[in-house]
């Protein structure tokens, strides 16, 4: 992985780690959609593989940014930096597994609102990564705008559901053992959309020439 080939060809290289985390944030979704914590536990054959792959790639970006200098030493940087966010991403999908675990397995119930929310904001992570895949693949200038974009009006969601939230739990629409566990996967989420803009914006124009 990550030989020396085009920039666009080392970038392609790292969108089959977006696709998984593409997959694993729909299953996540659909668990809990249909509060299914078997869909949850399914995905821990998926872990160690996709972390030692990540991992992997870390590795060896050290390796190739040994001895490099100028523009090839800038590109092979932020090729790293776009695998340390992923790994990142890759961290918080699994600390949100373990939240929704806690959710379902607790029996605590979510307010039809707050599961359309919660579901709203799933369906759109699964849109920003599968968008992202394709910006490594492509490095087009519209899907980076796209993504960015995308990544802009979900965060805004995470803040005006908080707002929400609290509103319900004035109101007496929600129970209170719940409140925690949502603003926990609040929280998740916006980490998770803070490095994939971080993504979209280091893939730039200059990332389409060859090296």
């Amino acid at each position: 992985m990550l030989e020396e080939h085009t920039r666009q060809e080392q970038l392609a290289e790292l969108a089959p780690i977006v696709d998984q985390l593409v997959e694993i944030v729909k299953t996540a979704g659909n668990a809990f959609l249909h509060q299914r914590a078997q869909l949850l536990t399914q995905l821990d054959n998926q872990k160690d593989p996709l972390y030692r792959e990540i991992d992997s790639a870390i590795l060896k970006m050290n390796e190739m940014l040994f001895g490099k200098s100028g523009s090839k030493k800038e590109f092979y940087l932020r090729l790293h930096s776009i695998l340390t966010h992923l790994r990142i991403i890759f961290e918080t999908t699994w600390r949100l597994q373990g939240t929704q675990l806690k959710q379902i397995k607790s029996g605590i119930l979510f307010s039809d609102k707050a599961i359309s929310q919660v579901g709203r904001i799933f369906d759109k992570q699964s849109e920003i990564l599968t968008c992202l895949a394709d910006i490594l693949r492509n490095s087009g200038k519209e899907l980076r705008h796209r993504a960015l974009e995308e990544c802009k009006i979900l965060g805004q969601s995470c803040m005006q559901f908080v707002t929400d939230h609290e509103t319900r739990l004035v109101e007496g629409l929600c129970v209170p053992q719940a409140a925690p566990i949502f603003l926990e996967i609040l929280d998740q989420m916006q980490t998770i959309v803070h490095h994939e803009r971080g993504i979209a914006q280091l893939v730039g124009n200059s990332f389409e020439d060859d090296l």
